[in-house]
């Protein structure tokens, strides 16, 4: 009972802070009060650039990514397209047509764009066709991927540990189809002109011949079937560094021309190896007869 006659707690009264606000600022046009601004709404009091450092390097990685894709890609193109208007000349005097557009499909443009087609930043393919006892031929060129520094980068490493691994390299991959009497397999009997075919069909004895270079002999007998069924042997009209790989002795002073050997002397940098086959690149698993193919490899 000692706290009996004690007083009641009174409670605390806390200022109305629209009446301070109000009373400092006084109220507006309307008469209504004014809220003041504080330093917490503006954002350049509370923050500095120092504080986006992270979010500056992410944005600077991403922007030099893009430039490099970007110059890489325009390098790649242009390169395809120097080589297709050196290229497309020869191309047009040997072949009635070349390029993907057909006689009807006029192209809109007439330079690189018509012979070539991009399938990748870094591949590039063109096509002829319209020669007699020739099919076609395609050409590849598969350039350094300079796009991408990621993938350049894993792919010159896994190259250095992994000998099953190439490192990245600009190449130049022409093969030709012959039709060696199998011209009514390919062009369909209602074409016309198509019963002109029994009369002019080409008839050739099967052979591998090969004109390579003597760094890329011991890659080309592991990876390919048909160059290893054949027999080595130096001429003394190529250059030291060439050598003929043949399963017929015989049609290497026919094939073996003067134009051909100036070639290969011009491209001594860059060529690899040319090869002339009616057997498969792959050993197969059972007997198939195969038509004559011409490889023709960085020999630009």
């Amino acid at each position: 009972m000692e706290f009996a006659d004690a007083a009641q707690p009174a409670p605390v009264s806390f200022p109305d802070t629209t009446t301070i606000v109000t009373s400092a600022l006084g109220p507006d046009s309307t008469g209504q009060a004014t809220v003041a601004w504080t330093r917490w709404y503006n954002i350049h009091e509370r923050h500095s650039l120092s504080d986006f450092q992270q979010e500056g390097f992410i944005l600077a990685f991403i922007l030099a990514i893009l430039a490099w894709h970007i110059y890489g890609t325009r390098t790649n193109r242009a390169k395809a397209k120097k080589w297709i208007q050196i290229s497309a000349p020869a191309l047009e005097k040997e072949f009635s047509h070349v390029g993907f557009l057909g006689p009807r499909n006029p192209p809109k443009e007439q330079g690189y764009e018509r012979f070539m087609k991009e399938k990748s930043p870094k591949d590039y393919s063109t096509y002829a066709s319209g020669r007699q006892n020739v099919a076609f031929v395609d050409v590849n060129l598969s350039l350094i991927p300079l796009y991408s520094p990621v993938t350049m980068l894993v792919e010159y490493g896994l190259s250095l540990f992994f000998d099953s691994i190439p490192a990245p390299d600009e190449r130049i991959d022409a093969i030709l189809y012959p039709f060696d009497g199998k011209e009514a397999l390919t062009v369909p009997g209602q074409l016309p002109g198509a019963q002109e075919l029994s009369k002019t069909k080409s008839t050739y004895d099967s052979f591998v011949w090969a004109v390579v270079n003597k760094d890329n002999m011991k890659q080309l007998r592991d990876d390919r079937y048909d160059v290893s069924l054949t027999s080595t042997k130096d001429h003394a009209r190529l250059p030291p560094w060439a050598t003929i790989m043949t399963e017929s002795a015989e049609v290497t002073e026919l094939l073996l021309t003067s134009e051909l050997i100036q070639a290969i002397e011009a491209a001594v940098d860059v060529f690899e190896y040319l090869i002339i086959t009616d057997q498969p690149i792959d050993k197969p698993s059972k007997y198939a007869t195969n038509i004559l193919l011409l490889t023709f490899i960085n020999c630009d």
